[in-house]
């Protein structure tokens, strides 16, 4: 069985991305672009390049309550080598941690309205991915950074407004304000970049690994081995065992 690619072939001894030899895109090229190429099939402009890795550092990290945090560091701290680790942080990464990204991005790519969006959302009784946040009840501050940097840049901003129309639109129909969080910027500026929707986990991993290498390397170095629920962090609510 043959497996087709068009990302990359070595060819006379050299491999080449995306027609691109590997030897000249390291010398001439960043990391950011070097991903935007093998997401996209050619080298960003300026203006992409520099989205893109806005987008990279705006979800590089956020916290050791985060679950891709705290579950590497359990992980870590049991013996387990970084890999392993690191692996079963990307593992706790879903649909309600991070994966909402995708689910947005989706509905932003689908060519429909916002009034059509949400009333779609409202009549399916689910949540709009991408909207609302435990932390940011008013507004998400990395939102208003990412859409302010992305207007800097010269976008068209066609997501943005598409973006900016739902939450409105949910505002209406719901009577709940839910601000733009991290995930619908993500997916409104990823959209603006022509990634695809199906992109959102691995967009969200890929900024997210760095920060998950650093709380890996920290929990190996610095702590004591093997965390474990201290007593008093459970709650029984079981059979009654008596006095």
């Amino acid at each position: 069985m043959k497996w087709r690619t068009a990302i990359s072939i070595h060819k006379n001894g050299e491999l080449y991305i995306h027609g691109k030899k590997l030897l000249d895109l390291i010398q001439e090229h960043s990391f950011v672009q070097g991903i935007f190429l093998l997401l996209k099939g050619v080298l960003p402009n300026n203006k992409e390049e520099e989205l893109l890795n806005t987008l990279l550092v705006a979800m590089i990290e956020h916290g050791i309550e985060a679950p891709s945090a705290f579950v590497s560091r359990a992980v870590a701290s049991t013996g387990n080598p970084v890999n392993a680790a690191l692996a079963a942080g990307i593992l706790s990464i879903g649909e309600f941690h991070g994966g909402a990204i995708e689910q947005c991005a989706k509905y932003f790519q689908s060519g429909k309205t916002a009034q059509e969006i949400v009333a779609q959302v409202t009549r399916q009784g689910g949540r709009m991915p991408g909207y609302g946040h435990k932390i940011y009840k008013d507004s998400d501050p990395r939102t208003a950074v990412i859409f302010k940097k992305a207007a800097q840049l010269g976008f068209k901003n066609t997501f943005i407004a598409l973006a900016e129309a739902i939450q409105k639109e949910l505002k209406k129909q719901t009577g709940k304000k839910l601000p733009i969080n991290i995930d619908g910027a993500v997916a409104a500026l990823m959209s603006e970049l022509g990634l695809d929707w199906q992109l959102g986990k691995a967009l969200f991993i890929l900024g997210r690994l760095p920060g998950l290498i650093a709380h890996v390397h920290e929990e190996m170095v610095r702590e004591k081995p093997y965390r474990r629920l201290e007593e008093a962090d459970v709650e029984y609510d079981g059979v009654n065992l008596g006095s």
